[in-house]
């Protein structure tokens, strides 16, 4: 009898091996072409960091050139805000790309000064690189 379910045995084997090898190549193609959504950009994740943790010259950096009357107003926001909340998560929900302009989401927790958790989505929409709508 087990001469029998040899032949059979050797056959599920080498089944179940070449489906294994065929799935980790095919799910490695799909996520490089991004076939289910776009990955997040450098820019958008340097961005919400740099968003996070207060730093108002990368936020700068990343936005479009205006005016020194908006960047000082930028910069004096970001000193008021200082120590006023704590972020607790960020979550990247996903996100489209159309030649230079691209639309990141995201899903942020934080806590307020007054122990207050608040959670809340936030899109970033990019041309070129740079910041142009934060909503």
């Amino acid at each position: 009898m087990l001469r029998a379910l040899r032949p059979w045995a050797i056959v599920f084997l080498l089944g179940a091996l070449l489906s294994f090898v065929i799935t980790a190549i095919g799910g490695g193609l799909i996520e490089e072409k991004a076939v289910f959504g776009a990955h997040e950009s450098a820019a958008s994740r340097r961005y919400m960091n740099s968003l996070l943790q207060n730093e108002p010259e990368s936020l700068i950096a990343l936005s479009p050139r205006t005016d020194v009357v908006s960047r000082a107003v930028q910069y004096a926001q970001a000193k008021e805000a200082e120590g006023q909340i704590t972020p607790i998560s960020l979550t990247y929900l996903g996100g489209r790309q159309a030649g230079p302009l691209s639309v990141h989401i995201y899903a942020i927790e934080i806590r307020a000064a007054t122990g207050q958790r608040q959670f809340f989505p936030l899109a970033l929409t990019f041309v070129h690189g740079k910041v142009v709508r934060r909503e």
